[in-house]
C-alpha cells in the first residue's frame, strides 16, 4: 500500500535538516523531496552545499515556461539569491543566474534562465545567503522545458483551475487535497515529484487566484502556501479574476507575485498574453476590466484588447496552429451563475470560433468566475466551453430554491454542469491526427479525495459522413402536431443533432436553429432544489434529463410551447444579458445590434422548410440534410396598409402626430435611392420644411381589423408587420411601432417588444414585429418616424411597409 503524500512530507522535514551533510556515495533525485543535494548520478560537477536551507516566505514556483527558458521565483528575506541549473543528471558544470528583485519591499525575486535545451529535464538549486552572511541552499527541484517540433513530442498535459480562492475558512483543505491528493497522486508519483515535471506541462489558473488581490498573506497563504508541493516542478499560467483586483486596482501584487510573456500590449504588461507549446496556442486575457457586473467595464480597454487578440490570431493562423485556448476569468454564458456573465467575454469567445471556422483548428476558452464545473461545445465549430473552477471558492447552492429562480438556466451550449470541487486535465496529441482531451476530476474536500473521472470529452477533427434523412416531417400538418424525424445508417455514433427551420426553401434570410439540451444524449443539469441531493463539502448531485431520450425525433410543436426558438439558438444570450449591470454596450458581433431577435411561431397559410445534421463524439458535424417541407392550412390577406411603399408620392393613408414625414427621391437624398421604387419616407428636411429645431418626427396609420374579430378572439390570426428601414449615418434614430387597440380605441397589451429601430447606414434592412393577435383586437395602429441626434436633417428612412394577417 503506498505511504500518502502527507506522511512523506513529515519525513522530508528531519532529512531537510541534513542538507549539505550527505554520504558521497548517495545520489539526489530531484524529484523526491526527502533528498539532501547531492549528485543525481556520479558527476564532475557537485550541486551546491550548505548546512541549512533557505527561509522561503514562498517557496519556489515556475512562471512563462518555453522550449529555451523558465522562470523561477520565490519570496525571502535572505539576501544575494541565485538559481544553478543544468540539465539532471549530466554533472555538467551549473547555469547560475543571479536574481532580480521583482516587489516593492525587496523580498520578491525572479531569475529567467535562457538559452535552455528544449524538451529538457533541469534540475535546479537555489542558493542564498542568511542575516550571518552564511550560504544556503534549497534541496534540488526539476523543471522541464517546453518542446520544439524536432523534438517529436506528440502529447502535452495541461491541468486547468479556476477559482483558488479561499473564501470560506472551511474550505482551506480543498486546495491542500487537490495538490496532495489530485496532482501529486493522480497526475504523478507523489514521492518523486520530479514526475510532476515530467508529466504536466503547466497549471492554468482562470483568476480568482486568491480572495483579496490586496492582501500580502492570500498570495503567502492561500496560493502558493497550499500549492507548494508542486509549483517549484510545474509552472503556474494564471489571469487576473475580480478577486485579484479587490484592494488591488492596478494589479500591484498580482504583478508582483505573476510574472508572464511580455508579449502583450503596450501599457498592459502582465494582463494579457500567449503562450506557445508546439502547435497549441495559450492565450491569456483580462477580462474585470471588459465585463460589467463584477469588473470596470472600460470600452478603451476591451477595444486595445479585441484588436491584440486578432492580430495574436492571425499569427496564430500565419503559424498555423493547431490549437488555440483563450483564458479568462468571466464567463461568455454561465449556466450556475447568470450575473457572472460578460458581454466583453462573448466578443472574446467570438474570436475565438472565428480562428476556428477559418482554419479547421480545436479551439476553446477556460474560464470560471462561476464556482461549478461546466463543459459545452460551440454551435458551429470545434471550440470546447470549460469552467475550471472549483478548486477552492465554495461552490453555488443548487440546493437554493432561491438560487435556482433567480441564478441559473440551462444553455444550450453547455452539456455538463456539476457543481462541486475538482480540476481538469487536458491532453493534446500532436500530429496528422491531433486532438485534445477533457478529463474532469471530482474531489476535493476531507472525504472525497478519489478523484474519480466525472466527465471525458474529446475534440478531434475527422470526416463525418452520416447523412440524415427524413421519416417524418411532410406534407400539410397541424400546428399542434407537428412531429421532425430522422434517420442516419450508424445511430449510435450520432452525439447530437441540429434542426433548423425556415420559411426559405434556400434557407436564407431567417433561419431558425433547434440545437442543444432536448437534442443531444446527454443533458446533465439540476433537478428543483428540493429534489437536489448532496451538499456544500462533497458537491451537489446533477441528474441527466436526457436519459433515455430519442434525438432522432423533435416534437416541435411540444418544443415551441416550453422554449423560444431563435436564430442562433444561445447566441442571443451572448449579447441579451439578464441583468441590466451586465449590458454595458450593444456588440457590433450582434448581428441583430441589440434589437429583439424573430422567435419561431407556426403562422396559419404558410410553408415551412426544415433541415437536419448530426454531430457525433469527437464534434464533427454531417452535411446538411435534404431540405424537406411541412405547410399549415390557412389563408395570408394582402397587405392592409395604404400607400406603405410611399408611391403615391406624400403622405396618403398617414396622419402626421409630430414634426414632418415627407415622401422623397434619391435626388432629394444626395442620390441614395429607395429600396424599390422611386419614394421613400424621411424624416424632416430634405429640402421639404421645417428642418432646424425639433428632433422628433412621426406618422401612424389605423387599420381596421373587425371583419376577423372571431378568429382573434378564439386566438387563430397571426399579424405580419414589416418594413424596410434605414439612416444615412447611423446617428438619427428610425422607430417602427406597433399598438394594439379594442373597440373603444383602448390599447391592448401585447405582452412582446412592440417597436424595432435601426442603425444601418444607407443599406435597406427588413425589421418587423409578429404573433398572434390577443383577445379583443379590433383596429391595429402602426407608426413610423423617430428622432434627429446630429445633423440638420432627421436621417429616418422607411420603405416598403406592409401589414398583413394570417388565419
Amino acid at each position: 500500500m503506498l505511504i500518502s503524500y502527507r506522511t512523506l512530507l513529515a519525513l522530508s522535514a528531519s532529512a531537510l535538516l541534513l542538507v549539505g551533510c550527505n554520504d558521497s556515495d548517495k545520489t539526489s533525485d530531484p524529484g523526491t523531496d526527502t533528498e539532501v543535494p547531492g549528485n543525481p548520478d556520479a558527476v564532475a560537477v557537485p550541486p551546491p552545499q550548505a548546512a541549512e536551507a533557505p527561509d522561503f516566505i514562498v517557496r519556489p514556483y515556475l512562471q512563462a515556461p518555453a522550449s529555451d527558458t523558465m522562470t523561477v521565483m520565490f519570496e525571502t528575506e535572505n539576501t544575494e539569491p541565485e538559481v544553478w541549473a543544468r540539465s539532471f543528471g549530466s554533472g555538467e558544470e551549473f547555469q547560475k543566474v543571479g536574481s532580480e528583485v521583482h516587489s516593492e519591499d525587496g523580498l520578491v525575486y525572479r531569475s529567467v534562465l535562457s538559452g535552455l535545451t528544449s524538451n529538457t529535464l533541469y534540475e535546479y538549486y537555489v542558493t542564498t545567503k542568511d542575516a550571518e552572511g552564511s550560504q544556503r541552499v534549497t534541496q534540488a527541484f526539476a523543471f522541464k522545458t517546453w518542446p520544439n517540433a524536432s523534438d517529436d513530442v506528440t502529447e502535452a498535459r495541461f491541468i486547468a483551475l479556476s477559482d483558488t480562492q479561499l473564501d470560506r475558512e472551511i474550505y482551506e483543505v480543498v486546495l491542500n487535497n487537490v495538490v496532495s491528493d489530485g496532482f501529486m497522486m493522480e497526475e504523478c508519483d507523489g514521492s518523486r515529484p520530479k514526475t510532476c515535471a515530467e508529466n504536466i506541462a503547466a497549471i492554468t489558473i482562470s483568476g480568482d487566484v486568491v480572495q483579496t488581490g490586496g492582501e500580502r498573506s492570500h498570495w503567502r497563504e492561500q496560493l502558493f502556501g497550499r500549492m507548494a508541493d508542486i509549483t517549484p516542478y510545474v509552472p503556474l499560467v494564471t489571469v487576473p479574476g475580480n478577486h485579484d483586483y479587490y484592494s488591488n486596482a492596478e494589479l500591484e501584487l498580482y504583478r508582483t507575485y505573476m510574472s508572464p510573456p511580455d508579449n502583450g500590449s503596450i501599457g498592459y504588461q502582465d494582463h494579457w498574453y500567449f503562450l506557445d507549446y508546439l502547435d497549441l496556442r495559450l492565450v491569456g486575457l483580462d477580462s474585470y476590466p471588459i465585463s460589467g457586473a463584477h469588473g470596470s467595464f472600460n470600452r478603451e480597454t476591451l477595444a486595445v484588447q479585441r484588436q491584440w487578440l486578432r492580430e495574436t490570431l492571425k499569427d496564430a493562423e500565419i503559424q498555423q496552429k493547431t490549437f488555440v485556448m483563450g483564458m479568462f476569468h468571466h464567463g461568455c454564458l454561465s449556466e450556475m451563475w447568470n450575473v457572472g456573465e460578460s458581454i466583453g467575454s462573448c466578443e472574446m469567445v467570438s474570436e475565438l470560433e472565428q480562428y476556428s471556422e477559418n482554419t479547421g483548428a480545436i479551439t476553446g476558452h477556460f474560464f470560471g468566475h462561476t464556482h461549478a464545473y461546466s463543459r459545452g461545445q460551440s454551435l458551429n465549430t470545434s471550440h470546447l466551453w470549460l469552467n475550471a473552477a472549483s478548486a477552492s471558492g465554495y461552490i453555488e447552492p443548487l440546493d437554493s430554491a432561491d438560487h435556482q429562480n433567480n441564478q441559473i438556466s440551462d444553455y444550450d451550449t453547455f452539456e455538463v454542469s456539476r457543481s462541486e470541487f475538482g480540476y481538469s486535465v487536458l491532453t493534446y496529441r500532436f500530429g496528422p491526427e491531433a486532438s485534445v482531451t477533457l478529463q474532469r476530476k471530482k474531489g476535493g474536500y476531507d472525504g472525497d479525495t478519489d478523484f474519480e473521472v466525472v466527465d471525458e470529452v474529446t475534440f478531434a477533427a475527422a470526416a463525418n459522413n452520416n447523412l440524415p434523412q427524413a421519416t417524418a416531417g411532410t406534407g400539410e400538418l397541424s400546428a399542434t402536431e407537428i412531429e421532425l424525424a430522422i434517420n442516419v445508417g450508424a445511430p449510435e455514433q450520432v452525439h447530437e443533432v441540429q434542426w433548423q427551420v425556415s420559411e426559405s426553401e434556400a434557407f436564407e434570410g431567417t433561419v431558425f436553429d433547434i440545437w442543444g439540451n432536448e437534442t443531444r444524449r446527454h443533458n446533465v443539469f439540476y433537478d428543483e432544489a428540493s429534489r437536489v441531493g448532496g451538499d456544500e463539502y462533497l458537491g451537489f448531485e446533477a441528474v441527466d434529463t436526457q436519459q433515455g431520450a430519442d434525438i432522432f425525433r423533435l416534437d416541435l410543436s411540444t418544443q415551441l410551447d416550453s422554449q423560444t426558438v431563435r436564430p442562433g439558438g444561445d447566441d442571443y444570450y451572448r449579447w441579451t444579458k439578464r441583468f441590466d449591470s451586465q449590458n454595458t454596450h450593444i456588440s457590433t458581433y450582434d448581428e441583430y445590434s441589440g434589437q429583439p431577435r424573430p422567435t419561431l411561431s407556426f403562422k396559419p397559410g404558410t410553408t415551412y422548410y426544415w433541415r437536419a445534421r448530426v454531430r457525433d463524439g469527437q464534434m464533427n458535424w454531417s452535411t446538411w440534410s435534404d431540405s424537406y417541407s411541412f405547410s399549415l392550412a390557412g389563408t395570408r390577406t394582402p397587405n392592409l396598409l395604404v400607400n406603405g411603399d410611399a408611391e403615391a408620392g406624400d403622405l396618403s393613408g398617414w396622419v402626421l402626430t409630430s414634426g414632418l414625414i415627407s415622401a422623397i427621391t434619391a435626388t432629394n437624398n444626395g442620390g441614395f435611392a429607395s429600396d424599390d421604387g422611386d419614394y421613400y419616407f424621411s424624416g424632416r428636411g430634405f429640402g421639404q420644411g421645417q428642418s432646424g429645431d425639433c428632433c422628433t418626427d412621426t406618422a401612424y396609420q389605423t387599420v381596421d381589423v373587425s371583419g376577423y374579430g372571431m378568429d382573434i378572439d378564439s386566438g387563430k390570426v397571426y399579424l405580419e408587420l414589416s418594413a424596410r428601414m434605414t439612416t444615412w449615418s447611423g446617428d438619427d434614430l428610425p422607430e417602427l411601432k406597433i399598438e394594439l387597440l379594442d373597440g373603444s380605441d383602448q390599447p391592448i397589451e401585447w405582452g412582446k417588444p412592440a417597436t424595432r429601430t435601426s442603425s444601418s447606414v444607407k443599406s435597406w434592412e427588413t425589421q418587423g414585429l409578429d404573433g398572434f393577435l390577443p383577445s379583443g383586437v379590433r383596429s391595429i395602429r402602426v407608426y413610423m418616424g423617430g428622432e434627429r441626434t446630429a445633423g440638420s436633417d432627421n436621417d429616418v428612412y422607411f420603405d416598403n411597409l406592409s401589414l398583413n394577417l394570417l388565419y
